[in-house]
């Protein structure tokens, strides 16, 4: 994958130091550069790939496997609204300050990266969705994903009445 703005150079850096998670030291051998032009580029950097952390560590942290590229081109080019439901990100936002919360601390504030097919692997790019909090939790590994259709368009209408009352 090319990255708008990132040079060949820069791209096999993000590679090889922010998703493989190699050491300085690792980094400037597997590039053969020198330390400090690793120390300076990573500095330089900083700023410009927020966005691809991320996304490293929404692969991460469902342990989604496979090649990070390919994530990634989901990530930032999936529909940013759930599946199920159609709530939006600001949608969200909304409810919560109308007082819309779970008893999950933790969860239900974005979006989740969610499986369609629940008993297949995270590994599975064509399986990925956004889901909300509440249709991810409750459509767990009981209905399928046709199911879970018809039951989202319920929590739609939930959720719109909510915000048309505030």
């Amino acid at each position: 994958m090319k990255l708008k703005g990132f040079s060949s150079l820069e791209m096999q850096f993000i590679d090889v130091f922010y998703i493989q998670q190699n050491n300085m030291s690792e980094t400037s051998e597997a590039l053969s550069m020198k330390i400090e032009k690793v120390r300076k580029m990573k500095n330089d950097m900083k700023n410009r790939i927020q966005e691809i952390l991320k996304g490293r560590d929404k692969w991460t942290s469902k342990n989604i496997g496979g090649n990070f590229w390919d994530f990634y081109e989901w990530y930032v080019n999936a529909d940013k609204k759930c599946y199920y439901c159609n709530v939006t990100q600001e949608d969200l936002d909304n409810l919560h300050e109308i007082g819309i919360i779970n008893k999950r601390q933790s969860r239900g504030k974005t979006l989740e990266i969610d499986r369609k097919i629940a008993n297949e692997e995270y590994i599975n790019i064509g399986n990925l969705t956004y889901s909300c909090y509440w249709c991810n939790n409750a459509k767990t590994d009981t209905f399928t994903e046709k199911e879970f259709l018809i039951i989202g368009k319920a929590v739609s209408e939930v959720w719109k009445n909510r915000l048309k009352e505030n």
